[in-house]
């Protein structure tokens, strides 16, 4: 898969629905941290703001009425249409629009989970620089895989080139950001969220239903209670220890500034 691919893949979610194309777990039983995290990072008020693949439009409109003037784009027609029709803000407006097309500048430029869906991920984030008014900043969350979750499932990906999401082209790390940031010759601010999702209840509950669909997909050994007997070793072995490392949540939280 490539990112001209995506488009349909999302454009296929968005018309589908959110809430019944993801599982209980993600859209239900869970409301991810990534937006409000990310609202904690800075003062928005009469900030010009850039959400980049805004989906449907609930980061952007919480950060209007901060006080921001926002505007989300994403290259998925439904999730244009359904942002503009659930959140209407005087401060909010979205687009249909590719990165690419932006021209104009801004004090800060958002992105939730999109990098590790683009091609080339450093050129998008040197992209997004040149959009920045000067002490701009790019505040951006990817997946990361430097914790529990991540090593079983990278070892699954990297073995047997099995399947562990549906639509990353990139299982980054802090360490790539960090690598980033020097080529961009950017500061970078950054920590890791989600620890329940990466060694916790939350691992439990993403691996009773992913492992499984992993393992089918890859046809690989598929036995239930193998299955139970890794969960049960989690449970007792892995969410009781202590991983509490900066690196050890699901999601990374990167805040790159202008020098």
């Amino acid at each position: 898969m490539k990112n001209r691919d995506l488009k349909n893949f999302y454009q296929k979610v968005y018309v589908k629905g959110e809430e019944k194309h993801y599982t209980d777990f993600v859209t239900k039983s869970k409301i991810s941290s990534e937006p409000f995290e990310i609202l904690k990072e800075v003062n928005w008020k009469n900030k010009r703001v850039l959400d980049v693949g805004c989906g449907t439009g609930f980061f952007a409109f919480h950060a209007a009425k901060k006080g921001a003037k926002v505007l989300g784009i994403d290259y998925a027609e439904e999730g244009i249409n359904i942002a503009k029709k659930k959140y209407e803000h005087r401060n909010l407006k979205f687009e249909k629009l590719d990165v690419k097309e932006i021209k104009e500048k801004f004090d800060i430029i958002v992105s939730i989970g999109v990098l590790e869906h683009m091609d080339e991920p450093l050129e998008i984030l040197r992209l997004l620089k040149s959009r920045l008014n000067p002490k701009g900043k790019i505040i951006v969350t990817t997946p990361n895989w430097t914790n529990p979750r991540g090593y079983i499932l990278m070892t699954l990906n990297l073995l047997f080139n099995a399947p562990i999401t549906l639509a990353d082209l990139h299982y980054l790390t802090p360490a790539e950001h960090i690598k980033w940031a020097k080529s961009l010759r950017m500061n970078l601010k950054w920590k890791t969220i989600e620890k329940s999702w990466a060694h916790g209840q939350d691992l439990i509950l993403d691996f009773e239903r992913r492992i499984p669909n992993v393992l089918r997909d890859a046809k690989l050994p598929n036995k239930k209670k193998n299955i139970l007997k890794l969960l049960e070793w989690l449970k007792q072995d892995v969410i009781t220890f202590d991983n509490s490392l900066p690196n050890s949540g699901a999601v990374g939280l990167y805040v790159y500034s202008k020098k």
